[in-house]
């Protein structure tokens, strides 16, 4: 994304990277990045069980637009009242809805936020001769947003993952296709390190995306280099006549290997601290025999 105005003209609008740099920039988000929750992605019920459904952001695929356009709203509806009130003009160049001047962009942005406003992920009211918008919460239920507080102790819905600056600012918002977007979102919701990537008909039944839109997407983040092999391990397989096999973990690569859980973050720190490394040595030193004092079979 450029860092400076492309268009100097005093009657000619900003283009769209002008548009976003501007209201990422007024958003004040010291971290460079805004939390979504993961219930957007996947929703799950209250209770001792685990039971899971796609959340709302399946039916935001269709339109690309409308997808960046509630992500920018929540960038910048950071205050209090979780509001923003801004130009549809603004809003239209930001989500590349429309780059109209003529004031055509107000009805081109309204039908966007109405269907926001039915999957209640947004609320409206007047604001002079603009629109306010509040965000609700990312799981479509229509209650007030929240600050998520990310404690695994807590609900659910209070777990989240991070979308980058990065997303916009190094063109990701155009240069993915829509398959690639949904893999992105859904491998970051899951908030790991590494993971083993599934069948597409299961991450289908999961995530309420069809199965064509996961291997294309898959296939689109690996040609771009954001998904690559992390390692190789063994696992135990009751299926297997040896009773392991061998798979692939993968992983997601910068700028969006940030969402990683607490757990994981504190496992790694552990094992590089020199008590993590010293046992490290010790486990593998005991399977070598010259260092662990046997001779090797001849």
């Amino acid at each position: 994304m450029n860092t400076e105005l492309t268009v100097l003209q005093r009657d000619k609008a900003v283009g769209q990277d002008d548009t976003i740099r501007m209201l990422l920039g007024e958003s004040k988000r010291y971290s460079r990045a805004v939390p979504i929750r993961r219930a957007f992605i996947q929703d799950a019920d209250p209770g001792p069980r685990l039971v899971t459904r796609p959340g709302p952001f399946p039916k935001l695929l269709r339109s690309p637009g409308r997808l960046d356009l509630l992500l920018l709203v929540h960038c910048v509806a950071a205050r209090a009242d979780w509001g923003v009130t801004r130009r549809s003009e603004t809003w239209g160049r930001a989500a590349g809805i429309s780059f109209a001047t003529d004031g055509t962009a107000s009805a081109a942005v309204s039908r966007h936020l109405a269907k926001l406003k039915d999957l209640k992920l947004i609320s409206t009211a007047p604001d002079g001769r603009m629109t306010r918008i509040t965000k609700l919460l990312e799981d479509g239920s229509g209650n007030p947003y929240t600050r998520p507080s990310g404690n695994a102790e807590g609900s659910r819905k209070d777990v989240y993952f991070k979308v980058p600056f990065a997303y916009w600012e190094q063109g990701y918002y155009s240069s993915l296709d829509i398959p690639a977007k949904a893999m992105l979102f859904i491998l970051m919701s899951q908030r790991s390190r590494s993971f083993v990537m599934h069948k597409a008909r299961e991450y289908a039944l999961w995530y309420g995306v069809s199965p064509s839109t996961v291997g294309r997407g898959i296939e689109e983040l690996k040609a771009k280099g954001l998904l690559y092999e992390f390692l190789s391990e063994q696992f135990l397989d009751g299926s297997s006549i040896f009773g392991q096999s061998r798979r692939v973990r993968w992983a997601l690569a910068a700028p969006f290997d940030l969402n990683v859980n607490k757990q994981e973050l504190e496992a790694a720190e552990a094992a590089w601290a020199p008590e993590g490394i010293a046992l490290t040595a010790l486990r593998l030193g005991s399977r070598i025999p010259v260092l662990s004092g046997t001779a090797a079979p001849r």
